[in-house]
């Protein structure tokens, strides 16, 4: 691995990066020293003696040759971003920004003395500095860290960093991963939006990581479930961010379930055209599947997620400690989204479910959250849209959407997916050799969850009319071949309606 530190002159990159390395046991390189040690002069005196232009040639080649290696950590000059070829460079590393306020960095560089890039006003320069360069950094950075304490702290916080799993571009796995929001939302002010059993709890705690370095960051707290979801409150928080005068530079911060990582990513994919958007999920539906892969949405009376867009989040931080102030019937509900993923995707992950003698916690929950994230997300990468692979993740979905929608979301979206899956895997046995539907329907039943909706099955196939997978030309419905694999088939209005029939009849 190697690891590039950027940011502007006086962030700590020199002094940070080299115990960082000590830290990781990497080496450490320091382009500006290096540059010095090829030619013999100082950087300043590089700066004047080979002018702008050679001074950023020379920087250029430097930079190739220590990105070469490997197990390293690379810290930058200042103005390295300034060339297009050196941010291509840096993208194929890790890059971590450090920042500082104004009075932090000029303390650090003796008020600017021998740094002609900072003559002939410092303190003006510094400003100039962090409006033409922040741009180009932030392009290339893949998360921000404040350097305002002691060094050592910094490169704890750094190292914590590293040692979380990327499942994909701005998604992290690992316990403690909520502690970086701060460093994903930027430098503007944030709205961060929350459901009212986390407003005094993990929601306050992330609220002041975000106000750091003067930030400002509102707390907007939303109903509980898919009432959260609802055009009023859309509305309402549309023009809660336009009376704060949040700009394009400022960030969306979602913090809970579902439908507020729903409500979240829609809230930011339509305001001014779109801001930055930065995901909490703190429930297992919202881990293993809705906070993943950029789908967001509200729902109208006539159906569920109806109105939305696909909008991809800056970061998605999973941390599985929230899920620990969960009630287990939430945490129950939730492991319907694991459950799927093992029978349409993943056959040692169903295996490993059918291994649980009760709800997993530690390692056994780790395990499924991570393999059921990376599943969807190995989808998702290879279909952004939804046009091909990426609707085998709609398993259980066709009727499970229409269960919520039909029981006016009394019944939570997990409950619902299992009903959903309940039916399809009864259906698929019928008629697409399904053998494996026992085994489906006895883990369903011993996780505590429902296999049957109690409701009336024409009352049901009106929702189902309505389901956005129903295109123009007919019925599209995921239906399971064999455990670890599944298959989007087109069907008829009988067969919808035997799925219908199926979820509202018990299992026997």
């Amino acid at each position: 691995m190697i690891v590039a530190l950027v940011g502007l002159p006086g962030a700590g990159k020199t002094r940070i990066g080299r115990e960082l390395a000590d830290r990781l046991g990497f080496a450490f390189l320091d382009t500006d020293q290096m540059m010095q040690e090829r030619l013999g002069a100082p950087a300043a005196e590089l700066y004047e003696l080979l002018g702008e232009a050679g001074f950023r040639d020379e920087e250029t080649k430097t930079l190739r040759e220590a990105l070469s290696g490997r197990d390293r950590v690379v810290s930058t000059g200042g103005g390295t971003v300034l060339r297009p070829d050196n941010r291509r460079l840096l993208r194929g590393v890790r890059v971590l920004g450090l920042t500082a306020r104004d009075p932090h960095l000029l303390s650090r560089l003796r008020g600017g003395r021998g740094r002609p890039v900072l003559a002939p006003n410092p303190a003006d320069r510094l400003q100039v500095l962090r409006r033409d360069r922040l741009p180009l950094y932030e392009e290339v950075a893949e998360a921000w860290f404040w350097t305002e304490s002691a060094p050592t702290r910094s490169v704890e916080r750094i190292v914590d960093f590293l040692a979380l799993r990327r499942l994909a571009g701005g998604v992290y796995f690992g316990r403690g991963a909520r502690r970086f929001v701060g460093s994903f939302s930027g430098f503007g002010g944030s709205l961060l939006l929350t459901q009212p059993a986390l407003a005094d709890g993990w929601a306050r705690s992330l609220l002041e990581t975000l106000r750091y370095g003067e930030r400002q960051a509102t707390l907007e707290v939303v109903p509980d479930g898919e009432a959260a979801k609802d055009l009023r409150v859309y509305e309402g928080l549309l023009r809660r961010m336009a009376a704060l005068g949040m700009t394009r530079d400022e960030t969306v911060v979602a913090v809970g379930g579902g439908a507020v990582t729903d409500l979240g990513g829609f809230l930011a994919a339509s305001y001014m055209r779109g801001v930055p958007l930065v995901l909490v999920p703190t429930t297992v539906v919202g881990q293993a599947d809705a906070a993943l892969g950029g789908k967001t949405g509200i729902n109208l009376p006539e159906g569920k997620n109806l109105v939305g867009a696909f909008y991809p989040a800056r970061a998605t931080l999973v941390d599985p400690d929230t899920l620990r102030t969960l009630p287990l019937s939430q945490f129950r509900d939730g492991l319907a989204e694991v459950v799927k993923c093992g029978i349409g995707l993943d056959a040692e992950l169903f295996a490993a479910c059918v291994a649980w003698r009760r709800p997993p916690a530690g390692p056994g929950l780790d395990f499924a959250l991570e393999r059921a994230a990376r599943a969807k997300l190995q989808l998702v990468a290879a279909d952004p849209r939804e046009s091909g692979e990426r609707a085998k993740l709609n398993l259980g979905h066709t009727a499970g959407h229409a269960v919520e929608a039909a029981s006016g979301y009394q019944i939570s979206h997990g409950g619902a997916v299992a009903i959903g899956l309940s039916a399809v895997v009864r259906l698929a046995e019928r008629r697409y050799a399904f053998g494996q539907a026992r085994e489906v329907l006895g883990l369903l039943d011993r996780l505590g969850l429902p296999t049957h909706y109690e409701g009336d099955p024409d009352a049901l196939w009106d929702y189902l009319v309505h389901d956005k997978k129903h295109g123009s030309q007919g019925f599209r419905l995921v239906v399971p071949r064999r455990l670890g694999a599944c298959e989007l088939v087109r069907v008829d209005e009988e067969e919808m309606r035997e799925l219908a029939v199926l979820a509202c009849t018990p299992v026997g």
